[in-house]
């Protein structure tokens, strides 16, 4: 036990150095945001209003991935590499004019087919959403960590102060409208930190090959990051499908919050990782000692937040939530485990990624989300959202074997090539 605190304690240390605390602080802001600071809104909104919101929240989360066309990814890797300054805005510019264009077809499409007002106007955050999503992976593309972490701080804090005024003043629509306008505002805080790159926006060049580079990464991670998505909310669209009571969905969403909220500790050092990895991404040896080193680093966090969370989760969860919420504490414990699951496999994906395989990416999220698809509906009908926690944590332990299977494949591959 006391070898495992100082490896802990040690982690931390170097994490804090990579600015791994900066990006993980912001991190969190944003996660706890995606929820509309749902640790306050529970105590001003239903539960009911809660299941509505993660319903909402789903549908967006699906409909960003599509109008980013996983073109965020390709920033990510492209403009890590060592390039020329003008190739490189000239990249970031591409993707971001075909950001723009998608997302309004996207927000036009939604508006004509979805009946719900309300859904209508929360769709409005896509372009917003989308737009910042792009300009801050390209900042972490050139490794500025601090400087994202500052970004999001600010908007988040802003978002989560005021979304929750307009629910306290004007309710569940209050929430949304406020959501939307805030969402706007803090876009303007991230203009000037690319204003050297949107100079060069109206003099863009579509080179053939650079936007056939783009598209080459960008629509295996389109794929992946779709299927990846889809993994997270469709046990919620499921639920919603098979008319599960929303007060049981607005439990499970606390459950799962919390879960998602962890997921940014690994997911940071992740961020970390890939620009670094991108770097060296032509000598597999180094792709190799390096990967080995954030695995062990992400099983200590994985483990340490697992043990702390078991520990107090049964008892915050009511606290900050209010007691109603123990209802949330079965899943909460199911959805651990797949956490522990999760953690185990992601970092050979975030290496896939910085080498360019987001082909490979896709191919695992397709066979995983088949059997989440089908464990949802077998488990959802017997068990309401404590099956969906047992579908999303058995699909997380199937899908160890499914990526260390293609991981390997590639691996061992370009290594009997060589």
């Amino acid at each position: 036990m006391k070898a495992f605190r100082s490896k802990i304690i040690k982690l931390i240390i170097l994490a804090n150095k990579a600015g791994f605390m900066h990006l993980l602080s912001a991190n969190l802001l944003i996660q706890i945001t995606g929820f509309g600071g749902q640790i306050f809104l529970t105590r001003i909104l239903s539960v009911e209003d809660i299941g509505t919101i993660k319903v909402y929240q789903s549908t967006l989360n699906i409909l960003m991935i599509i109008a980013s066309l996983g073109l965020n990814t390709a920033v990510l890797k492209l403009c890590s590499e060592n390039l020329a300054q003008k190739e490189r805005i000239n990249i970031f510019n591409i993707t971001l004019i075909f950001t723009l264009i998608c997302s309004a077809i996207i927000v036009i499409i939604s508006i004509i087919f979805y009946s719900d007002n309300l859904l209508k106007v929360y769709i409005l955050l896509i372009p917003t959403l989308s737009i910042t999503n792009l300009v801050v992976i390209y900042l972490q593309s050139q490794q500025k960590i601090k400087t994202i972490s500052y970004i999001q701080s600010l908007s988040k804090i802003i978002i989560i102060i005021f979304s929750t005024l307009g629910a306290y003043l004007l309710g569940f629509h209050g929430y949304i409208y406020s959501l939307v306008l805030l969402n706007i505002v803090t876009f303007l805080f991230i203009v000037p930190f690319v204003r050297t790159e949107l100079k060069f926006l109206n003099v863009t060049k579509f080179y053939r090959r650079q936007v056939k580079r783009v598209y080459s990464i960008s629509i295996f991670a389109f794929g992946a990051n779709l299927l990846g998505v889809l993994l997270i909310n469709l046990n919620i669209l499921i639920a919603n499908f098979l008319s599960v009571n929303t007060k049981e969905i607005g439990f499970y969403s606390v459950a799962q919050l919390i879960v998602s909220t962890m997921m940014m500790i690994p997911s940071s050092l992740g961020q970390i990782m890939v620009p670094k990895l991108s770097e060296v991404s032509n000598d597999r040896n180094k792709i190799t000692s390096y990967l080995r080193t954030y695995n062990i680093r992400n099983v200590y966090l994985a483990i340490f937040v697992v043990i702390l969370a078991a520990s107090l989760g049964p008892l915050l969860i009511p606290l900050f939530f209010g007691s109603t919420y123990s209802h949330s504490v079965p899943t909460f414990e199911i959805l651990l485990i797949g956490f522990l699951f999760w953690s185990y496999y992601s970092p050979k994906g975030m290496t896939l990624l910085s080498i360019g395989r987001s082909d490979i990416n896709f191919y695992v999220s397709l066979i995983s989300l088949i059997c989440n698809i089908i464990f949802n509906f077998v488990f959802i009908k017997s068990f309401g959202m404590v099956g969906a926690a047992v579908a999303s944590t058995l699909t997380n332990f199937l899908t160890i074997f499914i990526n260390n299977y293609f991981f390997n494949k590639v691996f061992l591959k370009e290594k009997n090539a060589a």
